[in-house]
């Protein structure tokens, strides 16, 4: 009711401020508005630890701006991709007319914004490229960044966004804002309001009233991702204010209220001796694997053993005092959220990176490696099940949850993991020869997996998801040998028939279970680093003869040959 009644009101400061812009200061000043308070115009400003100086925050600018999913979608030629193209171009205009714009206008608005945005794409990076930790890393002064990109006022928009005195920043996509900066000094001032007009809106639909709402989940959940109904607003708050990733700024508010009702201590102590296990397996693979030599082999032992581990929830919870967020309209409150979050990673620029902090929120259901702090990260919410159960045997415990430590693990010895050391940062510790050979396997991974075939036979994209997939292999591996491990020290019989390590492989298939539409796969395949999960399971087994021997399959039929098989870690 409370949303109903706000209308469009908590936007009209960001209109009125897009209203004025008539030259490229002004879309620099409307652009800062937004940026600061969540709205994804033009590009991103974040802050994260420095690559190559893991201690220190730095300053980021990153290719966005975009309303498709990703900028292949503007240039993809298939049918279907035809028919997203359409649907989101009426989707554009029909926010415009909800927002007050009469038809034909609407129509043309909607034109300006596919235009603009099918060059902002033109000059993006894609999935695959975005992937390279070189390309991506490009530490350069502001001053440098004004020679290189001219026509925008990069410092003035900095200052804009309370980073006034910025010296240096990384400029992660650098072609991208090379043509950012040409369409803000060329495009007539008219498109660009148009395009920021519509960028405030798209953010905050799912926050404004019903129309709005309806009109966003029609477009975004069911074209983009095959959902029939939409659920009622009060069940998908929660995911509003925590995020999908637990990366919004309120989620660990959530997070103190699940870690109360949710996670005993017992979990988090029976996880945290899983995963000493878990390092001690990874450890022993290392100090055998055949292909390495020695002082890769000394650093890959010392990077492993470096390796932080967070488990559950924060020791110190997140201060919310200068969050500002509370009898307002659901779309301010977020906003100011967002501003929230702005302030507090504008003021870490330069300073020392807390290695206590948590990036994510202790309810959502996932799991992470971060390489700039090599740590292992796992929330309370995946350690329920299926994924983990205190009261389950080791078999179980070691498919479920052990393979996702088994695969986070792997994330720091990865395509793109293993280019950072112990410390977390950007260098090259690899002998040449130990690299070739690397790169030689991972080759053998990205080719098993570009020959799985998706939704209408689209296949699965091999160098976008090859991270994923080197993890899901090397983590279950991993986790195979932790549990031989503790099946010797407390060895285990049958239950309901089945053996330990047939438990193992059931419990890791269970983890995985799922059901896709077909436009959700299809989304997922052209987006997503990580493999549909069916692929996560049967791409997995068939690099394992312990699947075959548990199972007692023909290794010939359940298993890829030497040749194929990934045999990295």
């Amino acid at each position: 009711d409370a949303i109903a009644k706000a209308g469009v009101r908590p936007l009209a400061e960001g209109l009125e401020r897009i209203a004025t812009v008539r030259d490229v200061a002004g879309l620099s000043s409307a652009l800062a508005y937004l940026q600061v308070r969540g709205t994804d115009a033009g590009f991103s400003f974040i802050v994260r630890p420095d690559s190559k100086e893991s201690t220190r925050y730095l300053a980021e600018i990153v290719q966005a701006g975009l309303g498709l999913p990703d900028r292949d979608y503007y240039f993809l030629d298939d049918e279907r991709s035809r028919q997203i193209r359409g649907a989101y171009r009426r989707h554009v205009e029909r926010i415009f007319v909800l927002a007050g714009d009469e038809a034909t206008l609407a129509a043309r608005n909607a034109d300006t914004v596919m235009a603009l945005e099918t060059e902002l794409a033109r000059a993006s990076m894609t999935a695959v490229e975005r992937r390279d930790v070189d390309k991506t890393y490009n530490k350069t002064p502001v001053a440098a960044l004004a020679r290189e990109a001219p026509g925008f006022p990069w410092a003035e928009h900095f200052a804009a966004l309370g980073a006034g005195e910025l010296s240096q920043l990384n400029v992660a996509q650098p072609a991208f804002f090379r043509a950012f900066a040409r369409l803000a000094a060329e495009r007539d001032p008219a498109q660009w309001r148009t395009y920021l007009r519509w960028h405030l809106l798209h953010a905050t639909a799912s926050k404004l009233p019903e129309a709005f709402d309806r009109a966003h989940f029609e477009f975004y959940e069911g074209v983009l991702r095959g959902r029939k109904a939409q659920p009622p607003r009060s069940r998908y708050v929660v995911e509003i204010i925590g995020g999908r990733t637990g990366s919004e700024p309120m989620g660990q508010a959530l997070g103190m209220i699940f870690v109360d009702n949710a996670f005993s201590p017992d979990a988090k102590t029976r996880v945290a001796a899983m995963i000493v296990n878990l390092k001690a397996a990874l450890a022993e693979r290392l100090r055998t694997v055949e292909w390495m030599e020695e002082d890769t082999r000394r650093k890959s032992l010392e990077k492993l053993a470096a390796m932080g581990v967070k488990i559950g929830y924060p020791d110190r919870w997140r201060d919310y005092a200068d969050a500002d967020v509370g009898p307002y309209s659901f779309a301010e409150n977020w906003m100011r959220s967002k501003a929230f979050a702005h302030r507090r990673e504008v003021a870490r620029i330069g300073r020392a990176v807390d290695r206590e902090d948590w990036f994510i929120s202790p309810h959502i259901v996932n799991a992470f490696y971060n390489a700039r702090g090599n740590e292992i990260v796992f929330p309370a919410g995946i350690l329920q099940p299926p994924f983990f159960d205190v009261k389950a045997d080791d078999a179980v415990n070691y498919g479920g949850i052990g393979m996702v430590i088994g695969h986070e693990i792997t994330h720091g010895f990865d395509d793109r993991g293993r280019r950072y050391d112990a410390s977390g940062n950007l260098t090259d510790w690899w002998t040449p020869g130990d690299a070739r050979r690397y790169v030689e396997r991972a080759q053998r991974v990205e080719r098993q997996y570009a020959g799985y075939s998706g939704v209408d036979d689209l296949k699965l994209n091999g160098k976008l998801t090859l991270g994923e997939n080197i993890s899901d292999v090397g983590g279950l591996k991993i986790a195979y040998l932790a549990l031989a491990k503790a099946l010797r020290d407390h060895p285990q019989g049958r239950i309901d028939g089945l053996a330990p390590e047939q438990r193992f492989f059931l419990a890791f298939a269970q983890i995985w279970r799922s059901r896709y539409r077909p436009e959700m796969e299809r989304l997922m395949i052209r987006t997503d680093g990580h493999s549909p999960p069916r692929f996560r399971v049967a791409g997995v087994v068939t690099n394992l003869p312990e699947f075959a021997q548990a199972f007692s399959c023909d290794a010939a039929k359940a298993l890829l040959s030497d040749a194929e098989r990934a045999n990295i870690w």
